[in-house]
């Protein structure tokens, strides 16, 4: 192999490695669209059932800011007064690349007043494996799924309250097929009023290369570089001894 091609092919892998804008995945990410994009769902699991609310509402719970940074739209996911009990949230499918790395970043906040003992409320962020529904997205991560962020609070007292504020989210999963579903879940039992916020949610591949590459002069002057080395070296004893 001469010296010009190896110099080329190192050229090719260089410009290969040159990082690209990470591109957000997600539909609707920060909800200025409202729902679109996302689709919801409402699990009670049988006994005084409850209902989540999907809006842009901030009226239960409210953060310090809403929505998050004060500008725009953010979701919320509210549970009406009374001990009811319901899981729910939203999920989103996507197409990605098996083998790759992707990551999930974003903003949540919630809040949540006891009622009964053995009550219990959390907030969790999953990146499910394929396309799923709600049978699946209402049940635990399974070993393919990857828990992404969660919080959680249990035997609050009677009118009890826990509250945590805008606070960011960040976490990576390596893709196993082509489709991951991101759900947003919020789950609540014998409680009263509760609620979860979801804002600027990006879902982004990681690069692969992280080579430094100044500018394509560098590149050029490397090649230069490459191709006098080669040169050099391909001359007899004789002439590189003068």
């Amino acid at each position: 192999m001469t010296a010009i091609v190896r110099a080329l092919i190192l050229l090719l892998l260089l410009a290969g490695g040159t990082a690209v804008r990470a591109q957000n995945l997600l539909t609707n990410g920060n909800f200025e669209a409202g729902l679109a994009g996302w689709s919801t769902w409402t699990a009670p699991p049988g006994f005084w059932d409850g209902t989540w609310i999907h809006s842009n509402d901030c009226d239960i719970w409210v953060p310090t800011q809403c929505p998050f940074e004060g500008a725009g739209m953010s979701h919320a996911q509210k549970k009406g007064s009374g001990a009811g009990n319901a899981h729910g949230g939203l999920f989103q499918t996507v197409a990605v690349t098996p083998g790759r790395v992707y990551r999930l970043r974003g903003a949540w906040s919630g809040g949540v007043t006891g009622n009964a003992g053995g009550n219990a409320t959390w907030w969790e962020v999953v990146a499910y494996d394929g396309a799923v529904g709600a049978a699946t997205i209402d049940a635990a991560p399974g070993p393919l799924d990857t828990l992404i962020a969660r919080r959680d609070v249990s035997n609050l007292a009677l009118n009890g309250v826990f509250q945590f504020q805008w606070e960011p989210f960040d976490g990576t999963f390596t893709a196993t097929s082509s489709q991951v579903t991101i759900a947003l879940k919020t789950g609540s039992f014998f409680t009263f009023d509760a609620a979860g916020y979801h804002d600027d949610l990006v879902l982004e591949e990681v690069a692969s290369s992280n080579i430094p590459v100044n500018s394509p002069w560098a590149l050029v002057v490397l090649c230069l570089g490459l191709l006098a080395t080669g040169a050099w070296m391909r001359r007899g004893p004789g002439m590189r001894r003068g």
